[in-house]
């Protein structure tokens, strides 16, 4: 069945949000009071760093720090290096830190619709702290459900671990991206069927993070307008596909979202992965925190990460590889035709959202650069060819 359209009353709670979040930022800009949640690095202050970093070490207090811009896209980035009295650099708080924030309206409008604001504050305050993983450390994330103020204080892993940021450019190796499997499976054993996971409401299932996106931005229109400015490196043979496939997205979503759930990072492809200096592999950008299938996960990684022909010749044995580091970390794993089933199925997902990244619209941010999505676009395209998640979905399994 076709995903919806956006109903009245979906377009009246966009222009409610609208409304209620630009006239924040309308009285933010009036008033240029400082507010509980800074979201610009002007907003910092040391009382501010000192209540956040030090309040677990009585005495600890900052003394000095420096704030310098990074960039601007779904959030708003800086950096932030932290001198503390000897207090503070005896208890060995952190001195380099990174922070994401909703600065912008269209930030916090896309955040805030699309059901993702609190993702990532969330993440680094529940579930982090309970998974050793390759993956930035969280201090401090807070959200103001009104405004769309928000803030993500982590550790900055440029400086700690000398990170580089991959991109579908950066050429994976056999071992990179069995280190971000094993890093994979890791989280989705850690939290394998974990009843904690449903007593966070803010954790959803992929195909209520759909619905959301498809209030927000109307996802069919969307991908269509994606396919149009991506159409040189759309395969032939996909194009007649492009409706059939759309409408098979909502029974992948359903697929992913039922059965046995656990911790999924909801945005796992390439562009959201590092090399750290010492060789390892991790994730970043956890907003869109979900929990659903491991499969969507996967997918996800293994599509946007690998040339075709690299994906072609390693996926068998990167499944296998995966499932063995799974039931190694706890989690259920599946045999292997079942599991290569539901590979298949959520073929689909990630193809169609980089069509719709490419053909945003007005009131979106631009995600990300045009050449990255139609580097992923081609990649993500040749796997639903290859794969032939229309099939799967109507196999049993």
């Amino acid at each position: 069945m076709t995903t919806p359209p956006r109903t009245g009353n979906a377009r009246l709670e966009v222009l409610k949000g609208i409304a209620r979040v630009g006239g924040h930022v309308a009285r933010e800009g009036l008033t240029r009071q400082p507010a509980g949640i800074p979201v610009s690095s002007k907003e910092v202050t040391r009382e501010w760093l000192t209540a956040v970093l030090c309040g677990g070490h009585p005495g600890a207090a900052v003394e000095s720090f420096t704030t310098k811009d990074v960039s601007s896209g779904t959030s708003s980035r800086w950096g932030i290096t932290v001198g503390y009295n000897e207090t503070g650099r005896r208890a060995g708080l952190p001195p380099n830190l990174f922070a994401k924030t909703t600065a912008g309206f269209k930030q916090r409008l896309t955040l805030d619709l699309a059901g993702i604001l609190e993702g990532e504050p969330n993440f680094f305050r529940h579930l982090r702290p309970h998974l050793d993983i390759e993956a930035a450390r969280g201090y401090h994330g807070a959200v103001d459900l009104r405004s769309g103020r928000s803030i993500s204080l982590m550790e900055d892993i440029v400086a700690t671990k000398g990170a580089t940021f991959c991109s579908p450019r950066t050429p994976i190796s056999r071992d990179q991206i069995e280190d971000l499997l094993a890093n994979m499976a890791t989280w989705h054993g850690r939290y394998w069927n974990a009843r904690e996971l449903a007593g966070h409401a803010w954790l959803k299932v992929p195909s209520a993070h759909f619905g959301n996106l498809n209030r927000l931005i109307g996802m069919e229109q969307r991908a269509k307008v994606g396919a149009r400015r991506a159409r040189s490196v759309l395969p032939e043979a996909l194009l007649p596909l492009q409706d059939t496939l759309y409408r098979a997205l909502e029974q992948a979503l359903r697929t992913a979202s039922e059965g046995l759930l656990t911790l999924l990072h909801g945005d796992s492809h390439i562009g959201n992965t590092y090399l750290a200096a010492d060789g390892r592999m991790g994730f970043t950008d956890w907003q869109i925190v979900m929990r659903g299938s491991w499969a969507y996960d996967f997918a996800y990684t293994v599509a946007s990460g690998l040339t075709v022909a690299d994906r072609r010749a390693w996926e068998h044995d990167l499944l296998a590889f995966y499932l063995e580091r799974l039931a190694a970390a706890g989690g259920e794993a599946p045999s292997a035709d079942d599991a290569w089933l539901a590979y298949r199925r959520q073929a689909i997902y990630p193809y169609f959202i980089w069509l719709a990244t490419i053909g945003r619209s007005v009131i979106q941010p631009k995600y990300q650069p045009d050449e990255i999505s139609l580097g992923i676009i081609e990649r993500t395209a040749n796997a639903v060819l290859d794969l032939d998640p229309l099939s799967a979905l109507s196999e049993r399994g």
